[in-house]
């Protein structure tokens, strides 16, 4: 999930010292000036344990790593920037071919850009542009899953399936046809699993498709694990059917990778856990570690030679898309995810993070249930277990619990319910780098303060 959704900690303040225009205005952030590792420290020197890779899954081969900084100061000595609309550079073709090798086969071309909203956006156009260059100038149309989040600008707030972020913003929004995420929690798929989850589910999108007349709709694109989505795990038989969907229809199907790839989810892309390529795949927050901004989106070689074969061309680049200090650091990331193999490392620390959770958290009388996959996990808390009913809003469940735990010194949030389908949760997001007894920590801290807070939440 990228920025929106995450409570401030700190008390409100009517000061306003500073010339920083903060997301809320009125609150009190505090200043963080130094990481080392998966730690933070703040300007009176209390120390914090980051579970939450900078709190919003990006630092995720941890901070301060001098070979980062070497690699990006060698770079900048020798070429700070140059744009990529007339030229190339050495960096973007090195990490574009290593990112190609890392793709599954037929997905052999990158478009860098600065982030994670960029690359979703791009990912659209691409699509447009393949359309038009078949001839099929209606596909103008997008599917996206609700809940689901997609990134801040205009374009991916559009596709970004989340009431409370975007209904402020509506009359500025592209209109977006929105699909009912699988969350199997509650709502109308509450209690499916497999084969009969994929089916509901993938029917939904189809029946979307088919009631938005397909030869209007060109792409539909999801998260393969969203937190938006309350961190449910579909089954890879979801994906099989979306794929059959999409190509029955003539659609693109574009996966969201911005928090799932780079190695958290124990693959380096989380699809990869269900066998099944999309068209177009978008990378970015670990893709440059909170090193550099820095998003990639990951096209199939057949929608690029179709688009090149009729002389169209993908001109509205982005300023710092491939450039060659973000490239250098991001190959340097890549080495670093490589030569640790934290693909791996990710793997079983998920598991052993998995099995800390259910054991220490799993009896506790407010956990309605712990989800995720690899290094992203997620507890969701419900007033009743039997009826799976939601933490009363007035009880503001998510600010008081991200807030005590950010004063017992460790970085881990509790996101407000963000729709019907998905209650308060708390969200973990540890670099891949993160130590046993690191997680044993955070989550011995968080059974303390649910045993202390959750009584008056219900």
């Amino acid at each position: 999930m990228g920025g929106a959704g995450y409570s401030c900690p700190m008390a409100r303040s009517t000061s306003r010292g500073s010339a920083v225009f903060y997301r809320s205005p009125d609150d009190r952030y505090p200043m963080i000036v130094r990481a080392a590792g998966v730690h933070l420290w703040d300007s009176s020197g209390k120390q914090y344990l980051d579970l939450s890779s900078g709190i919003s899954a990006t630092a995720g081969i941890g901070q301060g790593r001098p070979e980062i900084a070497d690699a990006m100061a060698a770079q900048v000595r020798r070429l700070s920037f140059v744009h990529s609309s007339r030229v190339t550079n050495d960096q973007q073709e090195r990490l574009a071919a290593r990112l190609a090798d890392r793709a599954p086969e037929g997905v052999g071309k990158v478009m860098f850009t600065s982030g994670g909203s960029e690359a979703n956006e791009l990912s659209i156009r691409i699509a447009r542009q393949y359309h038009l260059a078949r001839g099929e100038w209606e596909r103008t149309k997008v599917v996206s899953l609700a809940p689901s989040y997609h990134g801040a600008t205009v374009g991916a707030l559009s596709m970004t399936g989340r009431w409370d972020v975007n209904r402020s913003y509506t009359p500025n929004l592209m209109h977006t046809v929105k699909v009912t995420a699988p969350v199997n929690f509650r709502g109308p798929f509450a209690g499916l699993e497999g084969e009969a989850l994929a089916e509901r589910a993938a029917g939904a999108v189809e029946d979307a498709i088919e009631a938005a007349g397909p030869h209007t709709v060109s792409a539909f694109i999801a998260e393969p694990v969203s937190a938006a989505a309350g961190m449910t795990v579909p089954p890879a038989s979801y994906w099989e059917r979306i794929r059959a969907v999409c190509d029955r229809s003539g659609v693109l199907f574009i996966t969201d990778e911005i928090v799932t790839g780079a190695g958290r989810t124990g693959e380096f892309l989380a699809m990869d856990h269900f066998g099944v390529t999309p068209d177009l795949c978008n990378l970015a927050k670990g893709l440059g570690g909170g090193y550099v901004p820095l998003g990639a989106t990951l096209a199939a070689d057949s929608i690029v030679d179709t688009i090149a074969v009729q002389n169209r061309r993908m001109a509205e680049v982005h300023t710092f898309s491939g450039a060659p200090v973000s490239c250098a650091a991001g190959a340097a990331v890549l080495d670093a995810i490589e030569g640790e193999g934290l693909v791996e490392q990710a793997a079983e620390r998920g598991a052993f993070l998995r099995s800390l959770l259910e054991d220490r958290l799993g009896s506790l009388p407010v956990v309605g249930e712990i989800r995720g996959i690899g290094l992203m996990q997620m507890v969701e808390y419900v007033r009743s277990r039997r009826t799976r009913e939601k933490i009363p809003a007035e009880a503001e469940a998510s600010d008081t619990l991200s807030k005590a735990m950010f004063e017992r010194g460790v970085m881990l949030n509790t996101l407000g319910a963000s729709s019907s389908l998905v209650g308060d949760c708390t969200v973990f997001y540890p670099a891949l780098t993160i130590g046993e007894a690191d997680l044993e920590h955070g989550v011995d801290v968080l059974g303390e303060e649910l045993e202390r807070l959750h009584a008056g939440w219900t």
